[in-house]
């Protein structure tokens, strides 16, 4: 239905905001302050010098400093790593706690009460009398203290739910939602702030991403035995790390050489007959040199049909990733951290012989990806000047990608690239630093689609080769000043496209403490990308819908389209405090990102799909609340609004978007058990999520048989685990996805299911030359109830 204009958000937006600011007054505003420390190690020695482990018969004690060891804020998760004499500085605010970590030695955490200097020893069951280690707390946390609205979810959170790739670890999640993008291929992305994971910046340990060719498979090739934590971002983010941010930024921080264990492996297995084994593998090289080998494999040969449609249900794959890490410790200042990525992929889905008997004339979809990447970051620290370091960031690629839809239809695609940021870090007193820097990526992409000829009414061309290369070079410039009750940082950005010319980014994110333990952030920013629209809306393809794009034969490979522009604008209200005497948090915030020009698809043609670009907008409210109901239970309750819209020009104005729920409500419950004298220990994990309704797109015009609701109802699934850890690293899980059983209804546009639990038919005339058919209208799970175990398994210190 359209409208002429953007719907305002509901007025109880604004009584939650003023009722969140009547929480209890607990104090005043931390103070900011400079630590320097030493993290030490402690050896015991027999007279003659041999080495032994605590507590088996050593005779004498020798302390000794550990270079290379981590120290971070617990609240954050910034920090630094040691120099070669086991000293190291931060700055920080008091009430915070310093977590120091080495390979093979216990965490110790330090509560930081203003000491100017501090001695952190690490060993083996040593305790300090300052000194906390926390054994519960809530597996994601957001700080009071940062700036940046960011939430960091740990291994604890990730091992809550199956989480066998980075796109399905936000189950768990009230800030990001997963979906699929068609009935078909079973690719799954995500969404933030109501818009696509397009517009959210994915980084993988800082370096870029999902992006490009890559924006949605992207996520399912980083596996999740392979991260450490992930850090969900906001806003548009800091501007030392690019443009592309519009929604907010996602860094995935992965296990690396600094991993505890000398090998972590996981085994998987579920009820659609997917198979993975992931491994995770650290040596030390030598003094300086330290490595890691992360493995991945995947294999699913199940065939399911379980909605009678003649259709698989998911994708028969085979999966290959391989990642080597290398980090360079120096004893001047010199840190580097190298890796090497590959991939490869293949994926059958579609039509069963069975359907007609026989593949000829079948609706298939093949895909095969190859993919290699690496990356380089070394920095330096002046070892005789505080607060000047330097760095580097270099990315380089190739993504090769072929797939075939139909017998008549087919996207080759391939993309190469290459990104190169340095950065000056200085500190100017009282706690400010100013991050200075340039930046420079180049993109070049080879596209060939062919359409469905046997369309002789489709619109676009039916077959074509899309070349295009970009350049960008930037600078930016970031200041970040520090005080007791307030933060800010100030950044601007300013690049400039060969084609497109020069763009301006300012952000800024501030912090005000109301209290100790109340905080007000604010952020507010501009972000561009330019978009790839064959590649980023990938479940268009599951359909026989032909492509149309503005300017069908610009010289520039863009078609026509000019980059996506937006500005964001948020507020965030985080307020930490005691309920019955258990720790509970109240986070609140509201989000309106609106677009200049905005490049999205427009479905409400049936067989169409039309590329168009103009103004569009999201306005989002989320309140979660977190409780540490008792000792051996926490709960998460959280609720979503949003209001996308977007302009599709003509007399029809603004519309919604499609897919996306104005409403969404979550809740989550973690149980843990007493742990034993062993480490032993049951847990359970229950995720309940309640999905409004959503616009689907318009099939009005269709014959009856074609047509689906102007809207999705309302549905809600449930995900239960039970994990048992038998000791440290070593754990079996079992679990059910999806409980309720919940089933989209007639998930394929062409199909007659009105012989339900047989092999469909076709509503008229052959899938393959019907535009109609149409496999994207997917708003649920196709596949339903899922049951799924797996190991983790670690071995040496």
């Amino acid at each position: 239905m359209s409208q002429n204009k953007l719907n305002p958000l509901p007025q109880w937006g604004v009584w939650v905001v003023l009722l969140a600011f009547m929480g209890p007054y607990q104090g005043f505003a931390q103070k900011t302050s400079t630590v320097r420390g030493k993290v030490y190690s402690k050896q015991e020695v027999d007279h003659s010098g041999h080495d032994h482990d605590p507590g088996e018969g050593a005779e004498e004690e020798n302390w000794e400093p550990i270079p290379g060891a981590y120290v971070i804020w617990k609240s954050t998760g910034q920090g630094t790593a040691t120099d070669a004499h086991g000293f190291f500085k931060l700055e920080g605010v008091e009430g915070d706690t310093l977590v120091a970590s080495f390979i093979g030695l216990k965490t110790t955490e330090l509560p930081f009460i203003g000491q100017e200097f501090v001695e952190i020893p690490l060993g083996v069951g040593f305790q300090l009398n300052e000194a906390e280690v926390v054994s519960k707390g809530p597996s994601t946390s957001v700080s009071l203290l940062d700036p940046l609205v960011v939430q960091s979810l740990g291994r604890d959170e990730l091992c809550r739910a199956a989480c066998c790739n980075l796109s399905e670890a936000f189950e768990t999640n009230a800030a990001v939602d997963a979906s699929f993008t068609d009935a078909v291929t079973g690719t799954k992305q995500i969404r933030m702030l109501g818009l696509d994971g397009k517009y959210t910046q994915i980084m993988f340990d800082n370096t870029p991403g999902a992006r490009g060719l890559n924006i949605l498979q992207g996520m399912k090739f980083i596996p999740g035995e392979w991260v450490d934590q992930i850090h969900i971002g906001k806003g548009a983010g800091s501007v030392t790390l690019g443009h592309e941010s519009m929604t907010g930024q996602i860094n995935v921080a992965l296990r690396n050489t600094d991993l505890a264990q000398q090998l972590v492996i996981n085994g998987f297995l579920n009820r659609a007959g997917r198979y993975e084994f992931n491994s995770v593998s650290r040596h030390d090289v030598s003094r300086r040199w330290k490595t890691a080998l992360l493995t991945h494999g995947e294999w699913a040969d199940r065939v399911n049909d379980r909605n009678g449609d003649g259709f698989q249900d998911n994708a028969l794959s085979k999966d290959l990733v391989l990642r080597s890490q290398w980090k360079y410790v120096g004893d001047r200042g010199l840190r580097g951290e190298y890796a090497v990525t590959a991939v490869s992929q293949e994926k059958t889905a579609g039509q069963l012989p069975m359907f007609d008997g026989g593949e000829d004339g079948l609706w298939m979809a093949d895909q095969r990806v190859d993919r290699y990447v690496a990356t380089a970051k070394t920095g330096y620290v002046f070892p005789k000047n505080d607060g000047r370091s330097l760095g580097s960031q270099v990315t380089v690629g190739k993504h090769d990608q072929a797939l075939t839809f139909g017998p008549y239809r087919g996207y080759l695609a391939d993309q190469e690239f290459a990104r190169v940021n340095l950065l000056y870090e200085r500190e100017t007193g009282r706690g400010d630093k100013v991050v200075m820097g340039i930046s420079g990526k180049g993109d070049r992409y080879g596209q060939t689609i062919d359409q469905d000829a046997a369309f002789p009414d489709s619109v676009g061309v039916n077959s074509a080769r899309i070349e295009r290369s970009e350049i960008t070079t930037g600078a930016f410039l970031e200041w970040t000043v520090k005080r007791e009750r307030w933060d800010v940082i100030l950044g601007l950005r300013s690049d400039v496209h060969d084609t497109f010319g020069a763009f301006f980014s300012p952000r800024v994110n501030a912090r005000w403490s109301a209290t100790d333990a109340v905080t007000l952030k604010l952020a507010a920013g501009k972000g561009w990308r330019t978009s790839v629209p064959l590649a980023e809306f990938a479940g268009v393809w599951a359909s026989n819908r032909s492509w149309a794009f503005p300017d069908a034969d610009a010289a520039n490979g863009f078609r026509g389209l000019n980059p996506e522009e937006s500005l964001n604008v948020g507020l965030n209200l985080l307020s930490k405090f005691t309920l019955g005497y258990r720790d509970a948090s109240f986070n609140l915030d509201g989000y309106r990102v609106t677009f200049g020009n905005r490049v999205f698809v427009d479905l409400d043609t049936p067989g169409q799909a039309l590329v168009r670009q103009g103004y569009s907008q999201s306005e989002s409210v989320q309140a979660e609340f977190w409780w540490d109901w008792t000792k051996r239970l926490d709960i998460t309750v959280a609720y979503r609004y949003v209001n996308a819209q977007s302009d599709y020009g003509d007399f029809s104005g603004y519309r919604a978007d499609p897919f996306v729920a104005r409403h969404r409500g979550f809740a989550t419950l973690a149980y843990a058990a007493r742990m034993d004298d062993k480490g032993r220990q049951w847990r359970a994990d229950l995720t309940f999520q309640v999905t409004g309704p959503q616009r689907l797109p318009m099939t009005d015009i269709n014959p009856e048989g074609y047509q689906r609701p102007e809207y999705a109802p309302t549905f809600a699934t449930g995900n239960i685990q039970l994990s048992r850890d038998f000791d440290e690293g070593k754990q079996l899980y079992l679990g059910v996805e999806n409980v309720g059983n919940y089933r989209q209804a007639e998930p394929i546009v062409g199909m007659d299911y009105t012989n339900a639990g047989e092999v469909a038919t076709l509503s008229g005339g052959p899938i393959a030359q019907d535009a109609r058919y149409d496999a994207s209208i997917v708003y649920a799970p196709i596949f339903g109830r899922n049951v799924y175990a797996g190991v983790r398994w670690a071995f040496g210190r």
